[in-house]
């Protein structure tokens, strides 16, 4: 598949759904990183990454995952039945724009396609889709839609995605840069940038998710 076709239909997949791009500044934006070139490193983030959007553990992303996401916040924030459907549509949006245009709620994608299909599209106009996404999820979670994630509000994006909470606090101070107890939009997605685009094993921004998946990966 092109980084050209996938990136269309990912903007296409988004747009369609009310997902739309706003303007933030960032001292280092996906463009500005060089060419992925797949390091191990690099590989272990997007296990890392994998392992927290598979929220039951079955090898699989999956509409059915993403649902679960949206059902865990409901659950951990005690919210009404209204706020628990527009996060439940919010993490629907999400899972549609990824699903490749099947709407099938048996489509399903394994750690290594989803490794292999990302690392095929990483060097690509895809770069540009990921901030509008990037800014997506950041509202996901900034549940008073005061412009800022929250510790609660944090503790809530990691518990969405089966990271153990505990993992929270430590990865919420390696975000908010300024230390002001805050994470502003430009925190979050500059963080979720570097983990995605950046391959420096010595980057504060490795813990974006928590520790790393401890896994061997593959030859």
């Amino acid at each position: 598949m092109s980084g050209k076709y996938f990136t269309q239909r990912l903007l296409q997949g988004m747009f369609s759904r009310g997902i739309t791009q706003q303007a933030i500044s960032l001292k280092r934006t996906p463009h500005d990183y060089p060419p992925v070139t797949g390091t191990e490193h690099w590989k272990r983030k997007i296990r890392t990454l994998f392992r927290s959007l598979d929220v039951n553990g079955d090898g699989y992303i999956t509409r059915k995952a993403y649902e679960m996401s949206a059902q865990r916040v409901s659950s951990y924030m005690n919210l009404d039945e209204n706020k628990a459907k527009e996060v439940m549509e919010h993490r629907v949006k999400i899972w549609e724009a990824y699903d490749r245009g099947t709407h099938s709620d048996d489509h399903q994608v394994s750690e290594d396609e989803y490794l292999s299909e990302l690392l095929a599209v990483i060097n690509t106009t895809f770069r540009e889709a990921f901030l509008a996404l990037a800014t997506y999820e950041f509202d996901a979670y900034d549940m008073d839609g005061d412009g800022f994630i929250s510790p609660k509000e944090h503790e809530v994006f990691f518990y969405s995605w089966g990271i153990p909470t505990e993992h929270s606090a430590g990865a919420f101070k390696a975000v908010d840069i300024n230390g002001d107890g805050l994470i502003s939009r430009e925190e979050f997605i500059q963080a979720g940038v570097d983990f995605l685009f950046g391959e420096d094993e010595n980057s504060p921004y490795n813990i974006f998710l928590g520790p790393l998946a401890n896994v061997p990966l593959p030859q």
